[in-house]
């Protein structure tokens, strides 16, 4: 109980109607809502949900699951209820801008991500004793937050993008100590930046394929390409921008090859959101963040753009039309698609940035249901953990969402969140909120490049 106890000293989280002594928490009986189950199948109406020890037990039609007399019982009705949500690229160092650093504010950037729904996370490149230090302390409940997954830093080649973020390689001998290093500190996925050589690249997939490690790769350009494809990667970090011919899609899915989506990052790039700033009275938003943090990201976004940025804005609004286009070919394609928002940049916050990523996936032309299941099911099986979450299906982890609304008709109500559940606890959202008197207001640092510069993409 030790952990718990932290956890509520802290005033972060509650546990809702359930005895936090007690040996065996009751079981929790979701009824009367309309079930999405993360796998693209349709809705089922009046339905039951049974969570039993952190793991869903039963689900069905309500007139076939049995509910025992001491579960505590949540009547859905009129609600959804679906998997929580996962965001497959992120870079857990806070901030609002994509290159600065908040570490001492963790908290409040974890608790964002649990307030609307997102229960699980990939970090795509960071500090690695920091970010290693995360999932540990998450993983254990020492630490409120989602569940993480992360690359650790950067594998990148001379004049590395992120020097502060990122291990140099400059030749092919240093990675087999390199890959073995990885191994020990157990990251999930390594990451291949884009100043890595095809050389240095293809003897690190084969290397970390020996000591059977993933490589996730942003290469830019390159993104989507079957040339990298055929080198053994893993999968993609970003949509590509380039042409995807029907070939090209059909080698991707051929290798097995996933790619993540961000769709949200291009967004900010083209500063598209920004043009109107209403979206930041959206609760998740607003509910969560600092108020240095809006004051800073308003003031970003009403600037004067010199002409360098406004021809990089126009740039990034044709490359969203290009990634917009090739998100649908790919999914068409059976391309193994989950979606991430490589948040934070502006206008792209942690918990909010995967609604708003969903949303524009549907304006890409998936379905609703076909983008929830991007952020569930298949995002599940990109970490190779379709049998643990993703799905709400018994023995799965129960981390559910219950929505007032039907994000299958409408993507957009994923918004409207009522209840969090992780792994089987309900959270008290009100204790997510930010709270000023237990926020001591940490401001974010620069990071720089080593040409004095701040670094301008992850």
């Amino acid at each position: 109980m030790r952990s718990l106890t932290l956890l509520a000293a802290l005033g972060a989280c509650a546990l809702v109607g359930a005895d936090v002594e007690a040996a065996e928490p009751r079981p929790i009986a979701i009824v009367h809502g309309t079930l999405i189950d993360g796998r693209g199948g349709p809705p089922i109406p009046d339905a039951t949900l049974l969570i039993r020890g952190g793991a869903i037990e039963a689900v069905g039609a309500g007139s076939h699951v049995a509910v025992p007399t001491d579960a505590q019982v949540i009547d859905a009705s009129g609600k959804t209820v679906m998997p929580g949500l996962a965001d497959l690229h992120v870079h857990l160092q806070g901030g609002w801008d994509g290159v600065s650093m908040d570490y001492l504010g963790y908290q409040l950037y974890l608790n964002a991500f649990l307030y609307a729904g997102v229960t699980t996370v990939l970090d795509t490149g960071n500090s690695q004793p920091w970010v290693l230090q995360l999932r540990q302390e998450t993983a254990s409940g020492r630490l409120l937050g989602p569940r993480i997954y992360c690359v650790g830093a950067y594998i990148d080649g001379l004049d590395a993008e992120w020097p502060d973020l990122s291990y140099v390689l400059a030749a092919v001998s240093q990675i087999p100590d390199l890959v073995r290093r990885e191994k020990r500190a157990r990251v999930d996925l390594i990451k291949g930046y884009a100043n890595l050589s095809v050389t240095l690249l293809e003897r690190l997939v084969s290397e970390a394929a020996r000591e059977d490690l993933r490589v996730v790769v942003d290469q830019w350009d390159w993104n989507g390409s079957p040339e990298l494809a055929a080198l053994g990667i893993a999968g993609f970090a970003h949509l590509p921008f380039r042409p995807m011919p029907a070939e090209d899609l059909r080698s991707l899915k051929d290798k097995g090859v996933f790619v993540l989506t961000t769709l949200v990052t291009e967004e900010s790039h083209a500063r598209t959101r920004l043009a109107d700033l209403a979206f930041l009275r959206e609760p998740l938003i607003a509910d969560t963040a600092a108020p240095w943090f809006l004051e800073e990201l308003k003031a970003d976004a009403t600037r004067t753009l010199p002409e360098k940025e406004t021809k990089e804005m126009e740039q990034a609004r044709l490359r969203m039309a290009k990634e917009k286009t090739n998100a649908k070919k790919l999914l068409d394609a059976g391309v193994l698609i989950a979606a991430g928002t490589d948040a934070p940049y502006p206008g792209v916050f942690y918990g909010d940035g995967i609604h708003r990523e969903l949303e524009l996936l549907v304006e890409s032309g998936f379905t609703p249901l076909e983008a929830i299941r991007v952020a569930t099911y298949d995002a599940a099986r990109v970490m190779k953990a379709e049998h643990e979450w993703g799905s709400l299906e018994p023995g799965r982890r129960a981390d559910v969402l219950i929505v007032a609304g039907r994000p299958a008709e409408r993507i957009s109500d994923t918004r409207k969140i009522d209840s969090v559940i992780q792994q089987g606890r309900i959270l008290d959202r009100r204790g997510l909120r930010f709270d000023p008197s237990r926020n001591p207001g940490y401001r974010a640092v620069p990071l720089v490049d080593f040409f004095g510069s701040l670094a301008t993409g992850n």
